[in-house]
């Protein structure tokens, strides 16, 4: 038996496609509007979570945070954002003292103010290799405050805004859509005829079909035999490769497994999936918020040069947060393996940025004999600019062959935008 399967890999673009605020520069946000739901409804004159410190000077004469704006300032909070109060706590050095503790959440602010992005764990394996390379404690303990941050800002936005409400039938038709020949890569052609091959000589076309919520199942397995009756005698005299891509039917294209491999900690992606662990397994690579000792938060690139000076160095802090470490604390990474020697595959790339801080995992993915396709879904905004080509930029930083991925990456012309998600204002 020949299959061919899938791997959708999902990162937070698909969280971002849904109009979830799931960008470090949310949480970053977030992280300073709580700092200030603390000085509203604190009676303490000291605040202090390991990254900044609030003091409220003594000669303010007032016990406690929540006191300030009604006594000294004279305003009420509920007329100001919580944003804007941490502000004139930290300009106001008259009432205040406030001290950045961490150099790290100094630079992640710095990014955001001159960049209007950050990626946080990159910024982590940046000081790693130069601030902090000869003493990471410090960068470890700011970092693992900021990894608790985190998930508790994400488990916030689960709760609240992650539900059934928000999938999207469009990307649903993406991630269960059957193969296209198309989209096969030159190397990979032979793989795929196998896989034609099998399909037309399958008994069992029907069971795969309702695999995917095919409601007439008998009557497409008919349209399937019909075809393979007006075309046998071509595929007898010349083999499947003679028959057309788009005169194959969709019914005999579906694949025979889909793993998702969500590289976020949210759920979101997760309902789009059956519930058939077999034929369509959820791999939270990454771990998952509703286990938060699960979630690997860190970097993941082996293949810098960096890294190997990192290992050379004999001290297992400098290891802490290195993802390809991590996996070993669980399964996820070994079912990943699993998956992609089962059988030939094709990816498709959802909302991940495919940057270096997962590169170990990805090169992996990408250039493993069995990878016959990458597919990256695009952002396209309302004036119709996409990203497709920063995706593939940061696709081919993957690959240490660069002829396997200009073969195995989809051109734009068979690619397509990423469903987004129409918020109503009603």
């Amino acid at each position: 038996m020949n299959y061919m399967n899938r791997i959708i890999i999902v990162g937070n673009g698909f969280d971002l496609a849904h109009q979830l605020a799931t960008r470090y520069e949310d949480f970053i946000n977030w992280y300073w509007e709580d700092r200030g739901s603390y000085l509203v409804g604190s009676f303490s004159n000291y605040i202090d979570d390991g990254l900044c410190s609030f003091k409220l000077k003594e000669e303010v004469c007032l016990k406690g945070w929540a006191l300030v704006w009604q006594w000294h300032y004279r305003i009420s909070p509920r007329d100001y954002s919580l944003r804007d109060l941490v502000e004139v706590a930290k300009t106001d050095t008259k009432v205040c003292e406030f001290t950045v503790n961490s150099i790290f959440l100094t630079e992640i602010c710095k990014s955001i103010e001159e960049k209007g992005w950050v990626d946080i764990e990159a910024e982590y394996y940046r000081m790693l290799n130069s601030v902090y390379l000869s003493s990471p404690e410090k960068l470890n303990n700011e970092f693992a405050i900021v990894r608790t941050k985190l998930i508790e800002y994400l488990t916030s936005i689960q709760n609240r805004n992650i539900n059934n409400s928000i999938v999207n039938q469009a990307t649903r038709e993406c991630m269960m859509a059957p193969f296209c020949a198309n989209e096969i890569s030159i190397e990979g052609r032979a793989k795929w005829n196998e896989f034609l091959k099998c399909r037309i000589e399958d008994e069992y076309l029907s069971d795969i079909i309702k695999l995917y919520g095919e409601s007439e199942a008998r009557k497409r397995v008919r349209q399937v035999s019909e075809f393979k009756k007006a075309q046998s005698g071509q595929i007898d005299n010349m083999g499947i490769d003679s028959i057309e891509g788009d005169k194959l039917p969709s019914e005999m294209l579906y694949p025979d497994r889909i793993m998702l491999l969500n590289f976020n900690y949210t759920n979101t992606a997760d309902m789009y999936m059956p519930a058939d662990e077999h034929h369509f397994p959820i791999n939270h690579i990454h771990g998952h918020l509703d286990n938060p000792d699960s979630v690997i938060f860190g970097y993941g690139d082996e293949l810098d040069n960096k890294y190997q000076e990192i290992s050379s160095l004999n001290n297992n802090e400098l290891l802490k947060n290195i993802k390809s470490i991590r996996y070993l604390e669980d399964v996820n990474y070994r079912n990943v393996l699993e998956f992609v020697e089962s059988a030939p595959y094709q990816i498709y790339i959802m909302g991940h940025s495919c940057g270096t801080s997962d590169r170990t995992l990805l090169n992996t993915l990408f250039e493993h004999p069995n990878c016959v396709s990458i597919k990256p879904f695009y952002y396209q905004n309302d004036e119709g600019q996409d990203n497709y080509i920063e995706i593939v930029q940061n696709i081919s930083r993957n690959f240490s062959n660069a002829q396997k991925m200009r073969d195995r990456v989809v051109n734009k012309t068979f690619c397509q935008p990423l469903p987004q998600r129409i918020v109503s204002n009603e």
